[in-house]
């Protein structure tokens, strides 16, 4: 995959990247997570779960985001991790030249690194295995060299970020302007000039190369209206991607004929035969020459009335513009000579277009805070008459989350009111990223879960109790020991990849006793007592042998244990814990429904001839304490 090595390149070239965004029309997100990722973070491609988990883990110290359209946003996916995924749609984004048919199409790449360096790449290829190693794509990439390159990307990532959130927004100054060249310009739909507009000056260009896979239904009517704005003098070259090698993506029409008998229109192959296990051709490259100046574009514009960008109705589009010598090496290959058999039926073309998702007539945000343990669901409404008897289903919430808006607009529009849901038990969280849109009583959309501070989510613990003391008393950092496990949840979704290894023959696991568990209690007081400010919460609720596990481990051991002694020690030595946290936890009351997972509920009676004879139970603790 030679963009993947391009990419990993631009990743090196930056050493330690706290930025990484994507934008893409449609998302593959299992080929984003196995190798996208996997080049972000400089490691091999993941094999199993625990692979997987460790790339969440990496990815802690970095700040990623995948925006992509919501209408293809394939909330059934296979998600292995829980980076964010906005699905963004173009009419809602408060621009006047979006409308229902237009696309969020922009395939743009921008990499930060923690000194503020930057690398922006665009091109056509979308976050997709055929975007990235079957399709022949086009796709640059430059560091960023001036102050107006950096404002030209702060105005394309604003309304996507508005969208996600303002934890997302760029800084209003650039920190670091390392690159060269500042010929350059990133181009896209959210500036005032359209695309045509920076790419051709009135009268300045006279051919119009344009290497496309889809073309306008009426291709002449296009190239009609680009000459009445842009020159009347313009001609037209085009490099189309033929349907088995033939058919050319638009409807043979009168108009075209005569422009393509009058010279002002010609088809063309690549200027080299394309490799055989290459499907598509869907680089998308624009090349403007006149006398004294030529300009390239590399980025995501096709060659249609949206996807110009630059007419009344817009996609949402981006890419480069590049000014180059007018000179430059030619891009198009031998002339065609085509008639109508080499050009698609309506019928064709509309079998080919993308098939669209139909989203919520409402917008709608599901975010889940893994420090708070808690979801917050937004919205905004603009006709009234269509918000009515919905509900959400989400992971880990036992009913329905009814929606209900403000009784006023704001705006002519109208907010959600605020929905909050607390979690007791995330562990589903873990493996099901998707909420559920219900309609009087119907299920009629689903949707990508956003998970924010995914540091504080917890993937791994223990088998048993047995296990967690075990790595305790043989002295395994909190991070985790020999035993640790990936949770539960990942062994009900049916792709636990992980063999347990069993123990070495003749081995013999030590049960659990008094000694064993004295001894890994004072060790977890110790790791309570002596964790930092900042570290606190992961020995609460992150780390493998945190106070949460422990807590579901002792209730899961009580139940099974038959001796009510041991019992009673068990949950008074996790009392002891919860005391600490208790103690030094400032968080719990404005938290309650996590620092109620920090206490079991479980009481145990001792019998009658011991629950009096504080004796005997101090001799029976001292004597397993200096065992």
């Amino acid at each position: 995959m030679k963009l993947l090595d391009t990419f990993r390149e631009q990743v090196k070239s930056l050493g330690t990247v706290k930025r990484a965004w994507f934008t893409t029309f449609n998302l593959n997100i299992p080929f984003f997570e196995t190798h996208v990722l996997p080049a972000l973070l400089d490691i091999d491609t993941p094999g199993s779960r625990l692979d997987f988990e460790s790339i969440q883990l990496q990815m802690a110290g970095i700040e990623v985001a995948v925006f992509c359209d919501l209408r293809v946003m394939d909330a059934d996916q296979l998600k292995r991790t829980a980076v964010p995924v906005y699905g963004l749609l173009p009419e809602r984004m408060g621009n006047p030249t979006f409308s229902k048919q237009s696309l969020f199409h922009p395939k743009v790449i921008l990499l930060e690194a923690q000194d503020g360096r930057m690398v922006l790449g665009t091109g056509s290829a979308n976050l997709t295995v055929h975007g990235w190693a079957r399709n022949e794509e086009a796709f640059a990439f430059r560091p960023v060299a001036s102050r107006e390159q950096y404002q030209q990307i702060q105005r394309f990532f604003g309304p996507l970020t508005a969208a996600a959130g303002p934890d997302h927004a760029l800084p209003p100054d650039p920190r670091n302007l390392h690159g060269t060249d500042k010929t350059w310009s990133f181009v896209h739909s959210f500036e005032e000039r359209s695309f045509l507009d920076h790419l051709l000056p009135k009268g300045a260009v006279e051919d119009l190369t344009v290497w496309s896979p889809y073309f306008a239904k009426d291709l002449a009517g296009l190239l009609t209206r680009i000459r009445a704005r842009h020159g009347e003098a313009l001609t037209f070259s085009l490099v189309p991607d033929r349907v088995s090698g033939k058919r050319v993506r638009t409807i043979w029409t009168e108009e075209l004929s005569n422009l393509l008998a009058n010279g002002v229109l010609s088809f063309h192959n690549p200027p080299s035969v394309r490799a055989k296990e290459i499907e598509l051709t869907h680089a998308k490259i624009w090349l403007a020459r006149g006398e004294h100046d030529a300009r390239l574009a590399i980025g995501s514009w096709n060659c249609t009335t949206h996807g110009t960008a630059s007419f009344d109705v817009r996609n949402v589009e981006a890419g480069m513009v590049f000014q180059i010598h007018p000179e430059s090496e030619e891009i198009v290959g031998k002339k065609l000579s085509l008639n109508e058999s080499h050009f698609s039926s309506l019928k064709e073309i509309e079998d080919e277009q993308p098939e669209l998702l139909v989203p919520p007539p409402f917008e709608l945000q599901v975010v889940f805070d893994w420090k708070d343990s808690r979801y917050r669901v937004t919205g905004k409404l603009t006709n009234r008459a269509v918000g009515d008897g919905y509900s959400l289903r989400l992971p880990c919430v036992a009913e329905q989350v009814d929606l209900l808006w403000s009784p006023r607009p704001n705006n002519q529009a109208w907010s959600l009111q605020p929905t909050f849901s607390n979690v007791t038990d995330d562990e589903q969280l873990l493996t099901n990223h998707s909420y559920e849109l219900w309609h009087k009583g119907e299920p009629v959309y689903r949707g990508l879960i956003v998970q924010i501070h995914t540091e504080n989510r917890r993937a791994q613990g223990y088998d048993s109790l047995m296990d967690l003391f075990n790595d305790l008393v043989d002295g395994f950092p909190a991070t985790g020991g020999s035993r640790v496990r990936l949770r539960e949840a990942f062994t009900k979704d049916g792709l636990a990849e992980d063999e347990e290894i069993p123990p070495a023959d003749g081995a013999v696991a030590p049960s659990l006793t008094y000694f064993r568990m004295f001894q890994a209690f004072q060790k977890l007081r110790d790791r309570l007592v002596k964790a930092s400010k900042e570290d606190l919460e992961r020995h609460l609720f992150v780390y493998p042998s945190c106070l949460q596990e422990t807590v579901l481990k002792v209730e899961a051991q009580v139940k099974e244990s038959s001796s009510p002694v041991f019992q009673w020690f068990l949950l008074e030595e996790l009392r002891s814990l919860s005391l600490i946290a208790e103690q030094r936890w400032d968080r719990r009351r404005a938290r309650p429904c996590k620092w109620s997972s920090l206490k079991s509920n479980i009481t145990v009676s001792l019998p009658a001839n011991i629950s009096g004879n504080r004796s005997y139970m101090k001799q029976l603790k001292e004597l397993c304490r200096d065992d």
